[in-house]
């Protein structure tokens, strides 16, 4: 029950407006850099790699206006959605910056969402019809989505069953605004 209130707790603080956010620049790799332990956490067997193959010279590319802890747990939420229904309990983070936007890319090889779900998922206390078995109050991904748009920013998902889920995370450089 417990961890039911803290997520309803979370949703609650990114159901505000930005006016009652804490807002600072934040480095969007140092918030990703988190994400190893702080998934392990969730569980040993949860692991996250990172393709940072095209990073920017300029550190200030990578500066978003945020709420630090919010757009970790944001981002956490779909890490370990992902790791829960990958077989190999794994995620691939690519970051990107293209256009003064960042884009976050979320790969897993999980069981996937089928075609007729993905305009649902990002509602509050909707589950997959598979998702009976796994843990959770289908809180987690409509958490993400109100974080990341109250960032400025869009989340965008695509999947297809029995290959794994791809979810794109834009928001504006800091810079740009």
């Amino acid at each position: 029950m417990s961890k039911l209130t803290q997520t309803l707790l979370e949703f609650a603080k990114a159901s505000g407006s930005q006016g009652g956010l804490d807002i600072a620049l934040v480095r969007i790799d140092e918030v990703l850099f988190r994400l190893p332990s702080e998934v392990s956490k969730t569980n040993k067997a949860y692991s996250v790699s990172f393709e940072f193959d095209q990073l920017p010279e300029e550190q200030d590319k990578l500066l978003v206006f945020g709420n630090e802890e919010l757009l970790f747990t944001a981002i956490k939420n779909i890490v370990i959605n992902g790791c829960k229904y990958s077989e190999n309990q794994k995620v691939i983070i690519k970051l990107y910056i293209e256009n003064e936007e960042i884009i976050l890319i979320f790969q897993d090889k999980g069981i996937g969402i089928p075609e007729a779900e993905l305009a649902h998922i990002f509602q509050p206390f909707y589950r997959v019809n598979d998702d009976r078995i796994k843990d959770g109050f289908g809180l987690g991904l409509s958490l993400a989505s109100r974080i990341i748009k109250l960032h400025n920013g869009k989340i965008k998902a695509s999947s297809k069953p029995g290959q794994g889920s791809l979810f794109t995370i834009y928001l504006p450089v800091a810079k740009s605004l």
